[in-house]
C-alpha cells in the first residue's frame, strides 16, 4: 500500500511539530533558554491515534540524536496502548540515528476503538509516513485540546513509561487531546511559554511547576508569586475564559523546612504561589481558575526518588487533577477503574 502523511494521525503537538521535530514552535525556541529548546525536542506525550480494522501499521520515521532529559526509565521503544487500563506493548527501536520503518502490531479491537502509538522520549523523532497492515486505517477522532505546563513531574519523570504521566492519564479519563508543555529542569515560568500556551487554542490548561525554583532553578518566594502573577495574565490575554487549573509544587521532603540560597523554604514558595492565584481569581473575578494545592496529594513513599512520582504517583496525581478539569469543562468525571483511567461524560449543566 502507498504511504500515507502522518499529520493526520499525530496527537499532542502543537501545529509546528511535524514541521519542526519539537513541542514549542520556532519561533519561540530562538528566543528561550537552550535547556527549554532541547527538552522541548522530547516527545513527552506525543503519539499517533489510530482507528480501524488493520492488524499492524508500518512507521517511517527518522531517528535523530538522543534527547536530553527523557525520564530516567523511559524505553527506547514505541509503545502501543488501547488505553491508560490495558496492558501495553513495546515495539523497540534501532539503537543508531537514521531512517528506519518500523513495524507495529497493533491489539485485537472494535474498529472503532482507538490505539495509540506513543513515540521515544529518548531520542529525537520523525515520522515519515504511515502504511496500514491486513486493513485500513483513519486518524482517530479528535476531542477537545488541553495544553499542560510544567517541569519535570509533569513532563513524565518518573513515570516507566511514555502514556503514563499525570497529564496523560487524566486526558485519558477525560477524553482530551493533550499536549504536554513541560520542560524538564528547565520551567522557568516565562512568559513565552505562557504565550504558546495562550496560542494554542486550547480548550483548557493546567499549569503544574515550582519544584525547580527552590535548587536548580532558584529563586524566592515573593519571584514565584510575580512569575505566578505575569504566567496567568499571559495565559489570559490568549485563552481569556477557558477552565484553568493550577497545581502547587508537590510534597518534596528535603527541601520542606530547609531555605535555599535566597532563604525561601520549599513550603513558603508553595504558599506564595497559592496565594498569587487566589488573589489573581480574586481581582479579576477569574470564575475559571481553580486552584490545586500540591503538598497532600503525593506521598513520600510514591516518589520513585523522593521528588518525581513513580507510576503510582502519577495517579495519584491524575486522580487529584481531573475533578479539577473535569469540573471546569462540565464533565462528570467517573471512578477510575482499577485507578488506571474512566470516561468522562458531558454534565447537563455545563458551562457555555
Amino acid at each position: 500500500m502507498d504511504r500515507e502523511d502522518a499529520s493526520p494521525f499525530v496527537r499532542g503537538v502543537l501545529p509546528s511539530w511535524v514541521r519542526e521535530g519539537s513541542r514549542l514552535p520556532d519561533e519561540l525556541c530562538r528566543k528561550l533558554p537552550m535547556d527549554t529548546v532541547r527538552a522541548a525536542r522530547i516527545a513527552a506525550g506525543v503519539h499517533l491515534a489510530f482507528r480501524g480494522s488493520a492488524t499492524a501499521v508500518e512507521l517511517a520515521l527518522t531517528l535523530g540524536q538522543k534527547t536530553t532529559v527523557p525520564a530516567p526509565a523511559a524505553p527506547h521503544a514505541l509503545v502501543v496502548r488501547r488505553g491508560a487500563r490495558t496492558p501495553s506493548a513495546r515495539v523497540l527501536l534501532p539503537a543508531l540515528p537514521g531512517e528506519c520503518v518500523v513495524h507495529v502490531p497493533l491489539p485485537d479491537r472494535a474498529p472503532d476503538e482507538v490505539v495509540k502509538v506513543y513515540l521515544p522520549e529518548t531520542v529525537e523523532v520523525r515520522v515519515d509516513g504511515v502504511v496500514a497492515v491486513g486493513g485500513t486505517l483513519e486518524p482517530g477522532p479528535p476531542q477537545p485540546l488541553w495544553a499542560v505546563y510544567g517541569d519535570s513531574i509533569t513532563q513524565g519523570w518518573s513515570a516507566s513509561e511514555p502514556g503514563l504521566a499525570w497529564p496523560s492519564l487524566v486526558a485519558e479519563r477525560l477524553g482530551l487531546d493533550l499536549v504536554n508543555l513541560a520542560f524538564a529542569g528547565a520551567a522557568r515560568g516565562e512568559v513565552l511559554a505562557a504565550d504558546a500556551v495562550a496560542a494554542s487554542g486550547a480548550a483548557a490548561v493546567a499549569i503544574a511547576w515550582g519544584t525547580n525554583a527552590w535548587s536548580s532553578l532558584p529563586t524566592d518566594a515573593d519571584a514565584v508569586a510575580q512569575t505566578t502573577r505575569l504566567f496567568l495574565t499571559a495565559v489570559r490575554q490568549g485563552l481569556p475564559q477557558v477552565p484553568l487549573v493550577v497545581v502547587s509544587p508537590l510534597l518534596r521532603p528535603d527541601a520542606e523546612r530547609k531555605k535555599n540560597r535566597f532563604g525561601a523554604t520549599h513550603a513558603e514558595m508553595r504558599t506564595a504561589m497559592e496565594a498569587a492565584v487566589r488573589d489573581f481569581a480574586r481581582i479579576n473575578g477569574d470564575a475559571q481558575l481553580r486552584l490545586v494545592p500540591g503538598a497532600d496529594l503525593v506521598p513520600t513513599d510514591e516518589l520513585a526518588d523522593g521528588l518525581h512520582p513513580g507510576d503510582t504517583g502519577h495517579r495519584s496525581l491524575a486522580d487529584a487533577v481531573a475533578p479539577a478539569v473535569a469540573e471546569g469543562l462540565g464533565l462528570v468525571a467517573t471512578a477510575p477503574d482499577g485507578r488506571h483511567g474512566g470516561t468522562a461524560t458531558r454534565h447537563a449543566t455545563s458551562h457555555p
